[in-house]
């Protein structure tokens, strides 16, 4: 079975992960990818990953509740091809694990069929970093924290250069009708004038 690998390493979580392409044409069932006991596998989807623990013999201890739509469901074991859903699998590894192999697997396997799945405080990452590092954490939330504060950051300031832009549009309006106001006045005082002189001439000829 072909596959290519793709390293790279992120400095802030000390963490390796190692991209598995699967490019041979037949099914995962044909050809069961084998993977350490242990290892941290990831599936993304559109919009979040998802995370597991392999067990071996192709099945994957995971937090279902990221991969039924949203739905609130139990750690469970399933099978790899289950897990994946025939996307890619991504190797997450750590340069120093608290657990490894048989004890990560034996970890995830006190909490089978746990149901307290929580999107933000114990999702399937918050699982799987806990098995291995012992400390639940999830840079998957964190980075959508970020970006939302970002994304509220940027409104801010939009929302504030909204503001200015209608202030100062408001102000040139202003500052427009009050010149013009002013040559009106301008142009009715000269006329005025221009009357009282005509009316001069005529009275002293």
């Amino acid at each position: 079975m072909k596959y290519s690998i793709l390293s790279y390493r992120n400095s802030k979580l000390h963490q390796q992960y190692t991209l598995v392409t699967l490019w041979a044409k037949r099914t995962m069932r044909q050809h069961k990818t084998r993977f350490p006991l242990g290892t941290h596998l990831i599936v993304k989807h559109w919009g979040y990953s998802h995370h597991g623990i392999y067990a071996g013999r192709g099945r994957v201890i995971h937090y279902s509740g990221f991969a039924h739509l949203f739905k609130k469901r139990p750690i469970e074991i399933t099978s790899l091809e289950k897990f994946s859903f025939g996307k890619t699998i991504i190797v997450q590894s750590y340069a120093q694990p608290k657990f490894v192999g048989r004890k990560v697997v034996r970890r995830m396997r006190s909490r089978m069929n746990e149901n307290s799945y929580h999107l933000i405080i114990n999702n399937c990452e918050h699982l799987c970093t806990w098995a291995i590092t012992g400390v639940e954490s999830s840079p998957q939330v964190i980075r959508m924290m970020n970006r939302l504060t970002t994304i509220g950051y940027v409104s801010s300031i939009m929302s504030y250069m909204n503001s200015m832009l209608l202030t100062v549009t408001t102000t040139c309006f202003a500052l427009v009708l009050y010149i013009k106001k002013k040559l009106r006045d301008k142009a009715k005082h000269k006329n005025i004038d221009y009357l009282f002189l005509k009316d001069d001439k005529h009275k002293n000829p």
